[in-house]
């Protein structure tokens, strides 16, 4: 039988009627009910337990339809016919069909009715909350006896949440929805603590709760991270303490630790201290990290040391900041000044010791830490660039920075916002020349130029142009600069190149840069650049008198003092050389990294004493002079010397 006629049969013995009444009838007997089972005093599960028997009777009301209305009219339409008929058996067929469906679906409904409000484990209708990555953060207990410090507890829970989804860290479980739960448990006459509720019914990743109490007349607040599953302590938080007419600036303080805390923690490698710093100190020192200008880096660290005076990476920072500007005995002070957390911190440790050894010298001793450090931090840019940093110019080890650089991918950096990226292919194009991979340094140089003008990478492009042979391509490279730069930085470019050419023995065209600076406009001429452009052309005469004026302006500069000491040398005038380098070997003192002793190799270079020459060229390199684009083998100095043994000696010291 089809669908249609055994719908217009039901129809016709009235099924849908009888059914329509026992629908709309159970339908008013549930509103009745859910309405007076109080004022009744029955039980808060009356409706449910008349659902359910509705439920179960439906069916059995279902047969009796059948039995009292539809069977008799069977029967009665049978013993006309004589017989019983197809349509008859199909409709009955059908009819029984139904009902089996539907008494399935009855018991199906009662099983879940039954399993979610009378299993051990379900509460009525109170709703449980999947567990999520959400926060729960309760209010704090109030020891202090003194029920006018009650508001604190409310006021320390609300400044947390604040801190919490103002940085965007969670979503938080507040103590407001906790009471709300205890009020509808208390109205089922349910009675949970507040901690069963947490964890049975809100379910949160993770729980925040502390204390406050007085102490010596200070209020001290302590808190704690749960771990919403295990309920183990995550991390108990440094205590905070203040004055007890000033709760808010105790708030403030944990707060800032907890949200350092959540900041920081997906970045736990890169920590360098075991307890999160606090939020504002932690933003400053991110701050510092992407700014270019160095007093604001300086002013930025020092305000991240200021908001957390236990923040270990921006003092060390700091110390770094004046140790590459020079200012050796700030930087010293300030490393003697920090303290690691404990002396089993082995990386703040090995920190510490680093910068001991950049302050003494010992280049060994700071490209082993710096190692180490790079294997916790490989990706970090500062830690990566000081890598390839001490690799090239402290040990003279070229043939290390390309792994080193290549752990970063840069494809997709900016490189207008990024600092570190520009020093780090500057330092990588450097190793490059150094291992005659020209070509190599030239495009890696001529790509970052297309994505940002970076002056920094000039000197090692022109270099590279000049010894790869690209005589062309550095002329008009020239001509832009002369164009676009200022005059000192074209003299300086001038300068190079011409040293650039005395060390590939070509002294015509090395003259002809020379001369450039020379003949500039009286203007533009930089007194520093004609001496020395006068130095390496060999004419002595012209450039002493400029280099004692300088000298007379930098007489700590042993550079000057050097050349000023070889001018006199070979202008017969041997009492003021000696005088020279009577001022040269007064300038030894603490933080020079044989600067004075790489000077008087120089002299002694342009005097031919080849004992004195090597043994203070050695004396420089053991105490930390670098290895550079213009010292030692790229110093036009010491080109008649740069293949022999005792030079070698002095290039691989460190090795």
């Amino acid at each position: 039988m089809k669908l249609k006629s055994f719908f217009k049969q039901c129809h016709e013995k009235e099924v849908f009627k009888l059914l329509s009444i026992y629908i709309v009838s159970a339908w008013i007997i549930l509103q009745v009910l859910s309405i007076t089972w109080q004022p009744l005093g029955l039980p808060a599960k009356s409706v449910t337990f008349l659902i359910i028997l509705l439920l179960l009777c439906f069916p059995l009301y279902i047969f009796l339809i059948w039995k009292f209305q539809i069977a008799s009219q069977l029967n009665l339409e049978i013993e006309q016919e004589e017989k019983e008929t197809k349509k008859s058996i199909a409709f009955k067929k059908m009819y029984f069909s139904s009902l089996g469906i539907i008494s399935s679906l009855c018991v199906i409904a009662v099983f879940l009715i039954v399993d979610k409000n009378f299993s051990e484990d379900s509460v009525d209708e109170l709703p449980k909350i999947i567990k999520s990555d959400k926060i729960a953060v309760l209010k704090f207990g109030n020891n202090t006896g003194n029920p006018k410090y009650d508001i604190v507890s409310k006021m320390a829970s609300d400044w947390i949440i604040h801190g919490i989804t103002e940085n965007h860290v969670a979503q938080v479980i507040t103590q407001d929805l906790v009471d709300e739960y205890k009020n509808i448990l208390k109205g089922k006459n349910i009675e949970e603590d507040e901690t069963t509720i947490v964890k049975d019914y809100l379910k949160p990743s993770k729980i925040i709760s502390g204390n406050f109490y007085l102490k010596n007349g200070k209020l001290l607040f302590q808190a704690m991270l749960i771990d919403g599953k295990t309920n183990k302590t995550i991390i108990s938080f440094k205590p905070t303490e203040c004055d007890p007419e000033n709760p808010l600036k105790c708030i403030d303080d944990l707060n800032e630790s907890i949200t350092g805390y959540f900041i920081t923690k997906d970045n736990k490698q890169l920590m360098l201290q075991e307890t999160p710093p606090k939020y504002e100190a932690y933003k400053y020192l991110l701050e510092a990290k992407y700014s270019d200008n160095d007093r604001e880096y300086l002013e930025l660290l020092n305000k991240a040391i200021r908001a957390d005076s236990t923040y270990f990476e921006p003092k060390v920072l700091r110390v770094a900041y004046y140790y590459n500007n020079q200012q050796y005995s700030v930087a010293d002070s300030l490393l003697k000044l920090i303290k690691p957390d404990s002396y089993a911190n082995k990386r703040q440790l090995n920190l510490l010791n680093m910068h001991q050894a950049l302050l003494k010298g010992d280049n060994r001793t700071v490209y082993k830490t710096i190692l180490k450090e790079y294997e916790f931090a490989p990706f970090d840019l500062i830690t990566n660039k000081t890598a390839m940093v001490v690799a090239l110019q402290y040990v003279n080890k070229p043939q290390d920075v390309e792994g080193i650089y290549k752990t970063v991918n840069m494809d997709s950096m900016s490189l207008q916002n990024c600092t570190y990226c520009i020093q780090r292919i500057y330092v990588n194009a450097f190793a490059d020349i150094e291992l005659g991979k020209y070509a190599e340094a030239i495009k890696s140089i001529e790509n970052a130029k297309q994505r940002d003008e970076a002056k920094l990478l000039n000197r090692p492009l022109a270099i590279a142009y000049i010894r790869a042979n690209k005589v062309v391509a550095l002329e008009q490279f020239l001509r832009k600069i002369e164009i676009t730069s200022t005059a000192l930085e074209t003299q300086e470019l001038w300068l190079q190149s011409g040293k650039e050419f005395l060390l590939k023995g070509e002294e015509a065209k090395a003259n002809d840069y020379f001369n450039r600076i020379i003949n500039s406009s009286t203007e533009n001429r930089n007194p520093n650049m004609v001496a020395n452009a006068y130095f390496y052309k060999k004419e002595y005469a012209k450039a002493a008198p400029v280099f004692k004026e300088i000298f007379k302006e930098e007489p700590q500069n042993t550079e000057v003092l050097a050349k000023l000491a070889i001018c006199y040398y070979k202008n017969g005038n041997l009492s003021e050389a000696a005088k020279s380098i009577e001022n040269l070997e007064s300038l030894r003192g603490n933080y020079q990294f044989g600067s004075v002793d790489y000077a008087l190799a120089q002299y002694y270079a342009a005097a031919e004493n080849q004992p004195k020459l090597f043994q203070h060229l050695l004396k420089a390199a053991a105490n930390g002079h670098m290895y550079h684009w213009k010292y030692f083998k790229n110093d036009p100095q010491f080109i008649k010397y740069s293949n022999s043994k005792e030079f070698e000696e002095a290039l691989n010291f460190w090795k």
